[in-house]
């Protein structure tokens, strides 16, 4: 509907002009980091390849090679070192993280065992009786049979009934337009521990939209109402 692709493209407009977004690189995304990383390790590997080059690009002066070779190990040693004294201070977090008040935490049930596996996909049987081949076999399978295709000649009575019901238009009376409470309490009522859409408008956005315009919006919402109940 036009007007709700203008009211969405109002809000994602604002929310650009107000708010300060960060860009992530592709580069930071492929490489996603482990617990124990830090920038100071960041920092190390960047001088230990740049040791590294220099060592390897050093080939006329035999001594200035040796002198190179012997500053890329001392700092390839310290890179290791540094490593392991991060891990071991990132198991030692999470081994604390057992409390007096809670101590069948996650360390417990990874000491003993009781951590649940992911479960993995393997076949299926269909409704010949056959087994599914492959993952790709079996998802495709799992598909057909969750949304199947809508055929009418698939259709029951009962079903031809009710296609034929569903394309005639209703005949009842309008409803009756929202009110300004009912719109602020279906606003509230979406808070902010849902996780927003590709937009990412939250509902603390959309709260915080009504309470600036909370006149327009009702009428607006009627509106929509109308229109859609008006084909």
């Amino acid at each position: 509907m036009k007007s709700v692709e203008e009211f969405h493209e109002v809000m994602v407009l604002a929310c650009r002009e107000s708010f300060r977004t960060r860009r992530v690189s592709k580069k930071a995304i492929s490489h996603k980091t482990v617990p124990w990383w830090t920038e100071e390790l960041t920092i190390m590997g960047k001088r230990l390849n740049a040791l590294r080059r220099r060592y390897q690009s050093t080939r006329n002066n035999g001594d200035l090679r040796e002198q190179r070779r012997s500053q890329y190990l001392d700092g390839k040693a310290m890179y290791a070192a540094t490593i392991k004294k991060e891990k071991i201070i990132s198991w030692n977090e999470y081994c604390n993280m057992t409390s007096s008040i809670n101590p069948w935490n996650e360390v417990y049930k990874l000491a003993a065992g009781k951590r649940k596996n992911n479960t993995k996909i393997t076949t299926l049987r269909k409704r010949n009786g056959i087994l599914t081949a492959d993952i790709r076999d079996t998802l495709k399978h799992m598909l057909e049979y969750f949304t199947p295709e809508d055929k009418e000649t698939d259709d029951t009575d009962y079903y031809n009934l009710v296609r034929t019901q569903a394309q005639d238009p209703a005949d009842i009376a309008n409803d009756k337009d929202f009110t300004l409470q009912k719109i602020r309490n279906t606003v509230e009522s979406v808070g902010n521990k849902n996780p927003p859409g590709e937009d990412g408008i939250t509902g603390e956005i959309y709260e915080s939209a009504f309470e600036t315009f909370p006149g327009y919006i009702t009428a607006y919402t009627t509106g929509v109402l109308k229109e859609e109940f008006s084909h």
